[in-house]
């Protein structure tokens, strides 16, 4: 099998080695004429011939650009050929936008979009490495609590609610817990009391198992008031009245002290548990793939070491340098030299489009962000 990949330019940009730099933009002439090298690998059969690199269309130089670090040449090249109706200008436009922010920018773009090809554009997300969006007043936000509701747990919980927006929906995720011990019973019933009379917006999930859990130490011999509290304060929270005043009768006989008083309040929203996204044993890689960071290659190489196949996810990856290709290509190429295969998935349209030109989709399967 004969796979063919394009040499880069291997000059290295001047100044001091520890200090990070772009890639400079190669003279797209100076592409054109590259010696041929073939490298025969007999254990698998695989021929690699490396040709010219030279790009063949706009597309391609705004990848080169991109992954030189030329962003504002490439905004400019890309604009350039959104008349022609090439989708592949407009999505790699829209994740540059996405990856500096700029949400307005990308919002009309989509609008564009939509007039154009008469189809929904992509949706404006937070990128991987991108700086810090603006949170919206009306925005959700969720906690899933952890197996062991501790005082740990009930502070994250308690955080989760004061940063949380004033009229924000606030997500609840009980489904998790295995076991409540006495501090984390406690502060959760205060934080839980606090919630509902401050009137925020709760959303729980999981809540049926978790009352399961605290009636049934509730029922033990020995049990603790300060679960009995928390049950209390939960059915106070989900609106339950009848179960309410008839956990209190059973409180007031167990422990002889006056229980807790009914409340009108704004009573939570109770929702299915989402059923969990299936977990796989890929290889998770984020922000800027370049020669001054090249750890992220060499975990590849570590990763492969031990599967047989090598799933790699660049979902949070947001550039593969122009000056990393021939080392990444390296690295795929022992993978393939060990009779693995490769899969890379999630990556943007701009570095799609730079491993398209630069030969990489010959050495991997590519599942992009964007699919064709």
């Amino acid at each position: 099998m004969a796979l063919s990949f394009f040499k880069k330019n291997k000059d290295k940009p001047s100044g001091s080695d520890n200090q990070p730099a772009a890639t400079p933009a190669p003279a797209m002439d100076d592409m054109s004429t590259e010696t041929l090298l073939t490298m025969n690998m007999s254990s698998s059969g695989i021929v690699v011939e490396e040709t010219s690199g030279a790009p063949q269309s706009p597309v391609d130089e705004a990848a080169i650009l991109y992954a030189s670090g030329q962003a504002d040449m490439t905004e400019s090249l890309l604009k350039g050929v959104l008349a022609t109706g090439d989708r592949r200008a407009w999505y790699m436009l829209f994740d540059l936008y996405d990856i500096q922010n700029r949400e307005k920018d990308f919002e009309q773009l989509a609008l564009d979009f939509a007039v154009r090809f008469e189809t929904s554009p992509p949706v404006w997300q937070k990128a991987g490495n991108g700086a810090a969006a603006a949170p919206k007043q009306d925005q959700a936000t969720s906690l899933e609590l952890p197996g062991l509701l501790d005082k740990t747990a009930a502070a994250a919980l308690r955080e989760c609610i004061d940063n949380a927006a004033k009229t924000a929906v606030i997500h609840i995720d009980f489904s998790h817990i295995e076991m409540v011990d006495e501090a984390g019973a406690s502060e959760c019933a205060k934080i839980l009391n606090s919630a509902t009379r401050a009137k925020r917006k709760l959303q729980v999930s999981g809540v049926d198992r978790f009352i399961a859990l605290l009636q049934d130490l509730n029922r033990a011999t020995h049990s603790r008031a300060v679960h009995w509290l928390l049950l209390l304060e939960l059915y106070q929270t989900l609106g339950q009245e009848e179960n309410f005043e008839n956990l209190a009768v059973d409180y007031a006989v167990r422990f002889e002290v006056s229980p807790p008083s009914w409340s009108q309040v704004q009573a939570a929203v109770v929702v299915q548990a989402e059923p969990a996204a299936p977990r796989d044993d890929a290889l998770q890689l984020s922000g800027e793939i370049t020669p001054a960071n090249d750890s992220a290659l060499q975990e590849v190489g570590t990763y492969a070491a031990t599967h047989e196949e090598v799933l790699v996810d660049l979902a949070q990856v947001t550039r593969v340098d122009y000056g990393s290709v021939s080392q990444f290509i390296s690295v795929l190429m022992q993978c393939l030299g060990s009779g693995k295969s490769i899969t890379l998935r999630g990556h943007n349209a701009l570095i799609h489009e730079l491993f398209r030109v630069m030969g990489i989709d010959q050495l991997a399967h590519l599942v992009p962000l964007h699919p064709a």
